[in-house]
C-alpha cells in the first residue's frame, strides 16, 4: 500500500484568475472520495507503520486567507488533520510576491483593459509572438498579459505597474496583506487545531543553484517565523515552484543541508506515490488530478 500528497493552493470560487482554483464545495466532496480509500494524516504519521488503509496528506502552498476561511473551516468540521504552509514574507517583511500581484489584478481586472494599460505604458509589440507558452489560456488577452508581466517585463516594471492598480483596490500594502494571507493568529488557530504548519518560502524564489544561499535566503527566515511567532520547529518544507526548473539539482543539493538542520521531508510537484517517509522529496498529485477530475487509483 503506498501513500500520496494532495497539493492544493487556491480554494475559493472560480472567478478568481490564480493558480487553478478549487471551488470549496469540490474540495469538500474530494475530502469525501479521498477518505473511500485513503486515510486522511498529518506528515508525522509518515513514519508510523500503515493501517488498514495507505495515507494521504492534503498539503496547502502560499498561505492565503481563502486557506483559512474555506479549507481549513471544512477539515476543522470534518475532523480531518491538513499540513499548511507560511510564506513569511509578506508578514515578516511587508513585501507581496510579484506572483501574487499577477493573481489579484488579472482576477480583478478585465484582460482586455490590462492590455490596453500595458500597450500604452511600455513597448510590448513582441508580446502576442512570444506568448505561445500561455497557449492553453482561451483569451488572447490574458495571454498575452501573463506572458508580460511574467517573462517579458523587468521585475521593477511588472511591481510598479502591478502594485499600483492593487492597491487602489486594498488601499495600502498593510490591507492588501492582512486580507490576502493567513496571519500570526490564524496559524496558531490552525495548529491548536492539529494542522501542521511548515516552511514554503520567504519571497517565493524559485531554486537560484546556490544551495547554502538558497537556504540562508528563502527557507531560513520562514523557518524563524515558525520558530519565533508560532512556538514550531520547522520539519516540513514545499519549496516554491517545486524548484522550479533547476528542481532536480534541488533535490540533490539541498537535501543535505535541510536533514542536517532537522528537516524530516520535503513536499515536491512531482506527480505519483510514496512510500511513508522513504524517500526525502515525496511526490504530490495536484488536486485537478483526482476525483472528479480524474482517477489516482492503481
Amino acid at each position: 500500500m503506498l501513500d500520496i500528497a494532495v497539493m492544493y493552493h487556491y480554494v475559493r470560487s472560480q472567478d478568481w484568475k490564480g493558480i487553478v482554483p478549487l471551488e470549496p464545495e469540490i474540495f469538500e466532496k474530494q475530502i469525501d472520495i479521498l477518505s473511500k480509500s485513503y486515510e486522511i494524516v498529518s506528515p508525522e504519521v509518515l513514519n508510523k507503520p500503515k493501517g488498514l488503509k495507505p495515507r494521504c496528506v492534503l498539503t496547502f502552498d502560499d498561505g492565503t486567507k481563502d486557506q483559512y476561511t474555506n479549507a481549513f473551516q471544512i477539515m476543522k468540521r470534518k475532523g480531518v488533520p491538513g499540513y499548511f504552509t507560511a510564506m513569511s514574507g509578506p508578514l515578516v517583511d511587508k513585501v507581496i510576491p510579484i506572483f501574487n500581484l499577477v493573481h489579484i489584478v488579472l482576477s480583478l481586472h478585465p484582460d482586455e483593459e490590462i492590455w490596453e494599460e500595458l500597450k500604452t505604458t511600455y513597448d510590448v509589440a513582441g508580446v502576442p509572438q512570444l506568448s505561445g507558452i500561455y497557449h492553453y489560456e482561451k483569451d488572447i488577452f490574458r495571454r498575452y498579459n501573463k506572458y508580460a508581466l511574467n517573462f517579458f517585463l523587468s521585475q521593477e516594471q511588472t511591481r510598479s505597474f502591478l502594485q499600483e492598480k492593487a492597491l487602489k483596490l486594498y488601499g495600502t500594502s498593510e490591507n492588501l496583506i492582512n486580507q490576502y494571507y493567513v496571519n500570526k493568529s490564524e496559524f496558531l488557530d490552525m495548529k491548536s487545531q492539529g494542522m501542521t504548519i511548515g516552511v514554503h518560502c520567504g519571497h517565493h524564489i524559485p531554486y537560484s543553484g546556490d544551495a547554502n544561499k538558497f537556504y540562508e535566503m528563502e527557507i531560513e527566515p520562514c523557518g524563524r517565523f515558525l520558530s519565533n511567532e508560532l512556538h514550531i520547529t520547522p520539519e516540513w518544507y514545499t519549496p516554491a515552484f517545486g524548484g522550479g526548473e533547476h528542481y532536480k539539482a534541488m533535490f540533490r543539493e539541498l537535501e543535505p543541508i535541510l536533514r542536517e538542520r532537522g528537516y524530516k521531508a520535503g513536499f515536491a510537484t512531482t506527480p505519483g506515490k510514496n512510500d511513508g517517509l522513504s524517500h526525502f522529496w515525496l511526490n504530490r498529485y495536484d488536486c485537478i488530478h483526482l476525483p472528479p477530475f480524474g482517477s489516482i487509483e492503481d
